[in-house]
């Protein structure tokens, strides 16, 4: 190998290393998607009788219960000064995150797994690009613009399916209210990372905060019908899959690439929930409705292929 050869080969070690890296940090998303995908599907095959905020809180529960057990077992295993996460911080991204769960059942509950998740999801990307400006100044790139507005136009198809006549309001205004809540725990977690916060130690205290926050709502109704076998199995699921290890992969892939585009990758939710609400609950949908999703998904290729 000659000289030039031998030097050219090596400059591009560093960015082949790069690729890579980014590549895994979009995979753990993707794949944090697909386990976010499967929350609607695991309630609604769970008992009766157990109200939505009920199911969100018992959910950050169990899953902050996990997530501390991977804090610690990661603590005893790193050489590392902890950089712990900032009071300000964990407030606003544990507030958004129980304000997540505590919505987001609710609106699915009311418009049905797949048109829940779908625009949940859908607007995040819109309202994640917005709150990031605002928090942290981070500036959406153009494919981050354009795929947004794919995406929006998928949101209409959904939202307007069945017609406005059975256009469940309340339903779509939860699915709203999760985005958003989505949004800031994302954005507030992007910054936290940043700043050198490790990931289980600042999940372990995010989703502890989290579920102290949404303690009052497991009282709403059905308690007694979470512990018993299916029930507890549903919060096992909840709390294991779409929670501890979705959002492991979630903060390693978000501590690589903007938050916004992070949020748009995250739409292999609302596929993995369309796919599982039509084969397992054997949903209906309008071919409106698969427009809608197929749009959305339009939205999601555009920004990975860009």
């Amino acid at each position: 190998m000659d000289r030039k050869a031998k030097f050219g080969y090596e400059s591009a070690l560093p960015h082949n290393r790069q690729m890579n890296a980014i590549r895994r940090r979009y995979g753990s998303l993707i794949l944090a998607g697909i386990f976010f995908g499967t929350t609607g599907t695991a309630q609604a095959l769970g008992p009766d009788g157990i109200s939505a905020m009920a199911v969100g809180s018992a959910r950050l529960i169990f899953g902050a219960a996990l997530l501390w057990a991977f804090a610690l077992a990661s603590a005893k295993n790193s050489m590392k000064t902890l950089v712990k996460i900032g009071s300000v911080d964990l407030w606003l991204a544990a507030l958004g995150m129980a304000l997540y769960q505590l919505t987001f059942f609710g609106a699915v509950r009311s418009t049905g797994v797949a048109i829940g998740t779908v625009t949940a999801l859908g607007c995040a990307p819109a309202l994640t690009g917005i709150i990031a400006f605002i928090i942290s100044r981070e500036r959406p790139s153009r494919s981050w613009f354009i795929a947004t507005i794919i995406t929006t136009i998928g949101i209409v198809f959904l939202a307007s399916a069945k017609g406005f006549t059975h256009f469940n309001g309340i339903g779509f205004a939860l699915a709203i209210c999760a985005s958003a809540s989505y949004s800031l725990f994302a954005v507030v977690t992007k910054r936290a990372l940043q700043s050198g916060a490790q990931i289980a130690d600042s999940l372990a205290k995010v989703f502890g905060l989290a579920a102290l926050i949404a303690l009052p709502f497991l009282f709403t109704g059905g308690i007694q019908t979470i512990v018993t076998v299916d029930g507890l199995l549903m919060i096992g699921w909840l709390g294991l899959i779409p929670t501890a290890l979705a959002y492991v992969l979630y903060s390693y892939g978000l501590h690589g690439v903007p938050a916004s585009t992070a949020s748009t990758l995250i739409l292999a939710e609302p596929a993995t929930a369309t796919i599982l609400a039509s084969v397992v609950l054997n949903e209906s949908l309008l071919t409106r409705s698969w427009i809608g999703i197929a749009v959305v998904s339009a939205g999601l290729l555009y920004l990975s292929r860009s």
